[in-house]
């Protein structure tokens, strides 16, 4: 699987702590800085749809590779 770029899917863990449903983003603290997460939607064709949280510096097509499995 390619390189993870600071991506969540619902139910997966951020600093050991479960990632439920936040609404449209949320914003934690990494580092004493703090970094937004938004929500989004990937649909691929093998798997079923799935919302997924997204670090703000990670593009839409960054995150859909990582569901593709794209390097």
């Amino acid at each position: 699987m390619a390189k993870q770029r600071r991506f969540l899917c619902i139910g997966g863990f951020l600093n050991g702590t479960a990632i439920k449903d936040q609404g449209d983003s949320f914003e934690c603290v990494e580092k004493s800085k703090t970094v937004t997460y938004r929500k989004l939607e990937i649909f691929h064709p093998d798997l079923w749809d799935d919302y997924y949280y997204v670090c703000e510096t990670t593009t839409d097509k960054q995150a859909k590779n990582w569901v593709y499995d794209i390097e």
